[in-house]
């Protein structure tokens, strides 16, 4: 968990208390493709709030298994219904196509957890997010949900947080960047061009195996072939086919690549936020104060590392079933064979 967003977790139930309505003041979409989002919480005092370049000090959307207030009811109709086991949830509708900086924090018994997911919503979608503890720990699902051919889909989703720079210095929570200068940014270079190079060290760089060979795609094609029967497809369907898994070699080829390209615009600005003082004794700490911060910052840089290679496959995935389903949407594949591609 990002250590401004450990602090501001407790913070956040604070002020949702004093709060007068118990929906919060998000208020939903109007656009009529506006995409759904269900936050369901199987922990205490759970909130969710969303921020955005004109709301830098976030939006609430109510609480959630409080005993000393009414869960909020906000409903909006999703197609997918809710898991059965659900301790508590809510739905909003969300503005498609505009990025959010979405935080959820709970606070039991004991615990105080809080998570951030950069998201942009896709006009028409629904989605759900699950929050949990189980073992001592936080656990976060994010999923986006479809009913085909009658059956519901729950469809992982990234899980990426990166800054939200247009609120920087606005809030406790987004910490004001300090000015650069010549000397800070040769010291925020050094400091991160030396971390990312131990990180590589420690976490060597093994070579992802392609998702498809030409060998294995061509036995692929010959069995949805045979599976497909009398129904044929023209070859330019299959070229095009060929080519998507192109795309997933690709794409699988460089997300250690991406997933390094989140972990240092992080880790820069975490360092941006930082005072001289310390930036100078990073790589060699002389004081207690600054060798805890650093150990702090490198456990919480490291988490951040194993979750963003994570979504960043997620997300590779999801751009190949995107394709996929394109694709097949563009043939009417559905229509005369029930294992097409779809997402």
């Amino acid at each position: 968990m990002s250590h401004f967003l450990r602090a501001f977790s407790a913070l956040s139930l604070v002020s949702l208390l004093s709060a007068c309505s118990i929906n919060g003041s998000y208020p939903d979409a109007t656009e009529p493709d506006a995409a759904k989002l269900r936050f369901v919480s199987n922990t205490q005092n759970s909130t969710l709030d969303f921020f955005d370049a004109q709301h830098c000090a976030g939006r609430t959307t109510g609480m959630l298994n409080n005993s000393l207030m009414t869960d909020t009811k906000r409903r909006v109709g999703m197609i997918v219904p809710p898991p059965e086991k659900a301790r508590g949830l809510l739905e909003v509708k969300l503005a498609p196509g505009k990025p959010l900086f979405m935080r959820i924090n709970t606070n039991g018994g004991g615990y105080v957890c809080a998570k951030a997911i950069s998201f942009t919503p896709e006009a028409g979608k629904e989605y759900e997010v699950t929050f949990d503890v189980a073992g001592g720990s936080c656990i976060t699902t994010f999923q986006r949900l479809q009913r085909f051919n009658g059956k519901d889909e729950r469809i992982p989703q990234p899980m990426i947080e990166t800054p939200l720079q247009a609120c920087a210095g606005s809030t406790p929570m987004f910490p004001k960047q300090i000015p650069e200068t010549p000397k800070r940014a040769a010291l925020i270079n050094t400091i991160v061009d030396t971390n990312v190079q131990l990180f590589k060290m420690m976490n060597p760089d093994t070579p992802v195996e392609p998702p498809s060979t030409p060998t294995s795609l061509e036995a692929q094609i010959a069995k949805r072939k045979a599976a497909m029967g009398s129904f044929t497809l023209p070859e330019a369907y299959w070229t095009q086919y060929r080519q998507n898994f192109t795309l997933l070699n690709e794409e699988a080829a460089a997300q250690e690549a991406r997933t390094m390209g989140l972990y240092v615009e992080v880790f820069r600005y975490r360092l941006s936020v930082t005072e001289d003082a310390v930036l100078e004794q990073w790589l060699n700490p002389t004081d207690n104060a600054t060798r805890d911060l650093v150990a702090a910052n490198d456990k919480v840089m490291t988490a951040y590392y194993t979750n963003t290679r994570k979504s960043v496959m997620i997300e590779v995935l999801n751009h190949h079933l995107a394709r996929m389903g394109q694709l097949d949407q563009r043939f009417d594949v559905c229509a005369h064979f029930d294992k097409c591609w779809h997402y």
